[in-house]
């Protein structure tokens, strides 16, 4: 199962490595602008993948989201997300939450891998060693997001 572990570094390094790379060929001018007033900008998008590592990582250590709605949820994250408007914020946040998981992460125990864990929302349960991946795919979903801003804004670049 360490292979578990191998991987879930590997593919949350490149999430985090792809969500930095879209903000970063995002122009300034555009960092704080949305395509819709209900929409996130690419720095709140940013601001929220990197709370998600830190709500997602405790988690993991058996602290689930107590928010009882998604749509509470919804509210408290744009709530939370509004002050950020810089790069350099919301990177630092993503670089300190990151850190403190990838160092979690090194102490896993092989035993740990199986421990159930309980979603938020009531959305069940399962074995660490299958959520473990979620992270990084919340991070790529919202990568994709600060994507289909740059084409809204008629940005055409892949940036690959």
């Amino acid at each position: 199962m360490s292979d578990v572990i191998d991987r879930t570094k590997e593919e949350f390094l490149r999430a985090k490595a792809g969500i930095e790379r879209a903000l970063a060929t995002t122009p300034d001018d555009r960092i704080n602008w949305s395509p819709a007033p209900t929409a996130r900008t690419p720095i709140q998008l940013v601001a929220h993948a990197a709370w998600a590592v830190q709500s997602m990582h405790g988690m993991l250590q058996g602290q689930t989201f107590a928010v009882p709605t998604t749509a509470q949820a919804d509210r408290e994250f744009r709530e939370w997300e509004k002050p950020f408007s810089t790069r350099e914020e919301v990177l630092k946040l993503l670089e300190e939450n990151s850190l403190a998981f990838l160092n979690w992460l090194e102490n896993v125990g092989e035993w740990e891998l199986d421990s159930t864990i309980t979603f938020p929302f009531g959305m069940g349960e399962a074995p660490m060693h299958t959520v473990l991946p979620f992270m990084a795919g919340h991070i790529d979903w919202h990568t994709a997001q600060i994507a289909y801003i740059q084409t809204v804004y008629g940005d055409q670049d892949w940036h690959m």
